[in-house]
């Protein structure tokens, strides 16, 4: 991204820029409603919050730790495998205690902790001791927890004990597939909530087990979860002919488990004003999850590892518009970021929208206030914002400096702010603009790239920012190699933690001698997105910041270099540049320039904070366009001769036409800046919408 910072300017729309609408100079799109603050404007932007662990054990005491402050009684489940532990959230509600995980032969040290700070009394261990050893029951009799064991030969027995100990209130079942634990998820928080069994089945036949606790439990009536595929029709002629009769009252069934799952939570009355939301892939968050979200009787939503089905679109954006918050289970590796973005924006299409901030932090063109600008909801237009806050430090020892580090409450008030609008924050780490030797030296070094790291890590956490941006531009080609293991190293860090890793390279086509730092398929491998900033391609002399056939070569090199183009954001530029010639005597034409805004941001008489359409209006000169619609204009004052190129709605909606051609992940903007004027807003914001939602 670019690196100088802006000063502080008053808001204020410019009068030429209206002109310059009126006159059809620029596009036009009409201006939205924007947020005034992030606290005083009453939106309806969904809250998105994550509970994760390191590991699912991790995951399932993190759950415990957020829905309990005390229980006398829990009930503890391998986390290797999903038979035994399948129906035990309808007993985990029963007992008033988390559901908690932990491997066959041996006590995680961290449910010992957890049942200890718990206050539990009593534990049960569901599934025999293959399930969870007699070494595990040791280790809670010694920590004076008395256990019991609800265990049978195979899942269609320990789910019958299961219900035994349930002691149902009604007499009505769930029956479910044994040998698929997606369905049985699906039905669990509300079979919690209500206290009603879950009996498992094989799909052609009912096991004796359950045959004997339907008669047992005398179970009336029972719900068929899932399709025929999974629950035979021949099932409902079994049932009828039992010596005493079950009657089928329902059948909820989809094409597939995530179908199925949003036909139980449309059919079933659920609590959304808050909705949990787990893999379908894997059982163990939803299963410890499911517990949690019996407390409220809210929904389990099932999410698939790639592209959200229909209905399950369908259900989000349904509930998303009634104003529910959504808490996911689990980091990032199991549901990813890009699947989290479509949470909050509830579409199908939803690509990542990164903004850079910069400048001071307040003030009416700070930080803040850029923040502030975006439309609500926020989350329609962009879903993380960077502010370039820190530095590699010139003393070349793996320290870091920011910004604000002598006001770190400077930091957390625009952590908040981002929040406060469901916006992921990710402070940019820049190094030396006018030397490689800093990068150069801390990278080739496995010491200096540790204390890099540990810097990071503990500012990113001490400031709950949402992970970093790595911006280190100004390297030698000799560093390339360590480059890629730093970025390697710290995303082995940071992504445990459920911090996104993104990195900001040069543009490259593989032509450039002075890029060969950046080995976009060795860096790809070791981030969640890869920003190429294709912008400043003409910097030097008058021309395009963003030429289209220049993004195309660029994005062609770095899919042949086999990189993930799903990962990669595309850089947008919001700026134009105006080149004043400064050629004296004959010699050979030389420039100076300034990036300008598309309208004045301020209310300032000085020049130099004119915008392009401003200036364009002043000078009476008229705008054209280039080969692939870039707008520039030409004028000559006292300075001298003058060419300037920007960016417009037109240019934009070309330069983001360039997602779908490459399927690229989203795009990377410098900077949010300016679009600080409500001309310049109403151009860009819908365009982001359009193709990023």
């Amino acid at each position: 991204m670019k690196s100088s910072a802006t000063g502080i300017f008053k808001k204020a729309a410019g009068v030429f820029c209206v002109l310059a609408l009126l006159s059809g100079l620029i596009y036009f799109y009409p201006c939205f409603v924007q947020a005034e603050t992030e606290t005083e404007t009453g939106q309806t932007e969904s809250v998105i919050s994550r509970i994760y662990g390191r590991t699912l054990y991790d995951t399932a005491l993190e759950i415990s730790g957020n829905g309990w402050n005390e229980a006398s009684a829990a009930v503890l489940a391998t986390g290797a495998n999903f038979p035994d532990a399948l129906t035990g959230t309808v007993l985990a509600h029963k007992v008033g205690g988390p559901l908690l995980l932990t491997e066959p032969r041996n006590l995680d040290p961290g449910v010992a902790v957890e049942l200890s700070r718990l206050g539990v009394r009593e534990v049960y261990l569901l599934g025999g001791t293959a399930a969870l050893s007699e070494s595990v029951e040791q280790s809670l009799n010694e920590q004076g927890i008395f256990t019991r064991r609800l265990a049978g030969w195979d899942q269609y027995e320990t789910a019958a004990a299961i219900a035994d100990a349930i002691e149902p209130s009604s007499r009505e079942a769930f029956l479910v597939n044994g040998a698929r634990f997606p369905d049985a998820l699906s039905v669990s928080s509300y079979a919690a909530a209500h206290g009603i069994p879950i009996l498992l089945s094989r799909s052609n036949s009912l096991p004796p087990a359950t045959i004997e606790a339907l008669a047992r439990l005398d179970i009336r009536e029972v719900t068929f979860i899932g399709g025929t595929a999974v629950l035979s029709d021949s099932l409902e002629a079994e049932l009828a002919g039992l010596p005493q009769p079950v009657t089928v009252k329902a059948r909820y069934a989809g094409y597939d488990q995530y179908e199925t799952n949003t036909t139980v939570l449309d059919q079933l009355f659920f609590n959304t004003s808050a909705i949990y939301a787990a893999t379908g892939e894997t059982f163990p968050d939803a299963l410890a999850g499911a517990a949690l979200a019996a407390k409220s009787s809210a929904p389990i939503l099932l999410l698939p590892h790639g592209q959200l089905g229909d209905t399950t679109t369908a259900y989000l954006n349904q509930k998303r518009t009634a104003g529910s918050s959504f808490t996911i289970f689990g980091g990032w590796g199991v549901i990813s970021y890009k699947t989290e973005s479509v949470l909050r924006t509830g579409a199908v299409l939803s690509r990542v929208s990164l903004q850079y901030t910069q400048g001071n932090l307040d003030g009416d063109k700070g930080m803040l206030a850029q923040i502030r600008s975006i439309p609500t909801p926020a989350t329609d237009y962009v879903d993380i914002v960077s502010p370039n806050w820190y530095y590699l430090s010139d003393d070349a020892d793996g320290s870091i400096t920011g910004d604000h580090d002598a006001n770190p409450a400077n930091y957390s008030r625009l952590i908040t702010a981002a929040h406060s609008r469901s916006l992921k924050i990710l402070p940019t780490l820049h190094s030396s603009w006018d030397s490689p030797k800093t990068a150069d030296t801390v990278l080739a070094s496995p010491e200096l790239r540790a204390e890099l790291i540990a810097q990071l890590k503990d500012r990113i956490g001490r400031l709950n920012a949402d992970g970093v941006v790595i911006d280190i531009e100004l390297l030698s080609n000799t560093s390339a190699p360590h480059l890629s293991q730093f970025m390697k190293e710290l995303y082995t860090e940071l992504h445990p933690l459920n911090k996104l890793v993104v990195q900001a390279v040069m543009p490259r086509t593989g032509t450039e001698s002075w890029s060969g730092a950046f080995d976009y398929a060795a860096l790809a491998k070791s981030v969640d997105y890869l920003h190429i900033m294709t912008y400043d391609y003409n910097s030097a002399s008058p021309g395009p910041i963003a030429p289209l056939d220049w993004m195309q070569k660029v994005l062609n090199y770095t899919r042949a270099q086999g990189v993930d183009m799903s990962k990669v954001l595309l850089g947008i530029p919001y700026y134009g540049r105006d080149w004043t010639e400064t050629t004296a005597g004959g010699s050979s034409p030389s420039y100076s320039r300034q990036s300008r805004g598309l309208c004045t941001i301020g209310g300032s008489t000085d020049p130099r904070d004119q915008g392009m359409m401003e200036v364009s209006a002043q000078q009476g000169s008229p705008v054209q366009r280039d080969s692939s619609l870039v707008p520039y204009f030409t004028y000559v004052d006292a300075a001298g001769p003058h060419t300037a190129y920007f960016d417009d709605a037109v240019s934009w909606d070309r330069k983001l036409e360039l997602l779908n051609e490459y399927a690229l992940g989203g795009v990377g903007a410098w900077s949010l800046y300016w679009t600080l004027h409500p001309v310049t807003s109403a151009e860009m914001y819908p365009l982001l919408k359009q193709y990023l939602r």
